[in-house]
């Protein structure tokens, strides 16, 4: 199972630097926005795309290649598989946090940027409730239709490019509605800590979903 996780990440080293640069640029957006919800926003969405593209391109490859067909003529358990994907998405949502977090800090650290405050725990935290739940949800229909998932894959490159002019223009409407001082009134700190372990909770019952659908599939 660790040579499958490191299989995914050295795949991952080689994801389209472009990508890469997108979301570390949107990131840095987020200290240059008056408004504390849109840099917050700007931050974990920088992180979220950073996950995004390593999931996608690492499935991707295997799917292009058809490298669940070779590792299944091999004497590899298919639940240990199953627990690389899930492993590799962790580690995915760690380098990417982390990356957007060093990175936001170090800039406003080094005053580059006079004005905001770097991506914080709080971002950390939301953004891997996202991509939890997501591929909670994502990762057994992955397992049971393989490529056929990559169309769906499509809409989320789209969706990753116009991510920024939706939070802004959400961000905006808000505003005129009155709603953005009440959402700031809210404790989303606390709601986070319990989504957190909610997320969690999904997550595990996610991957024991996954093993057995996996078992049950077939190879042609």
């Amino acid at each position: 199972m660790l040579n499958l996780v490191k299989k995914d990440l050295k795949l991952s080293k080689k994801i389209n630097i472009f990508a890469a640069i997108y979301a570390l640029f949107i990131s840095a957006m987020g200290l240059s926005v008056s408004q504390d919800i849109l840099s917050n926003v700007l931050y974990i969405l920088g992180m979220i795309i950073l996950i995004f593209v390593s999931v996608i391109y690492t499935n991707g490859y295997d799917d292009k290649y058809k490298s669940e067909i070779a590792l299944n003529s091999l004497p590899i358990d298919r639940r240990n598989i199953v627990r690389g994907k899930y492993i590799s998405l962790i580690i995915y949502i760690i380098i990417s946090c982390g990356s957007v977090f060093i990175f936001t800090n170090l800039i406003r650290m080094m005053n580059i940027v006079q004005s905001g405050e770097g991506a914080s725990l709080w971002n950390i935290i939301i953004a891997t409730n996202i991509a939890l739940i997501f591929y909670s949800l994502y990762y057994p229909f992955y397992f049971k239709l393989g490529d056929g998932l990559r169309n769906f894959n499509t809409i989320l490159w789209i969706l990753m490019t116009v991510g920024p002019t939706i939070a802004s223009k959400s961000v905006g409407y808000l505003m005129k509605l009155g709603y953005l001082e009440k959402l700031m009134n809210i404790d989303i700190n606390r709601i986070n800590i319990y989504l957190l372990v909610f997320s969690i909770a999904i997550y595990y019952i996610s991957l024991q979903i996954s093993k057995k659908i996996y078992l049950k599939r077939e190879f042609y």
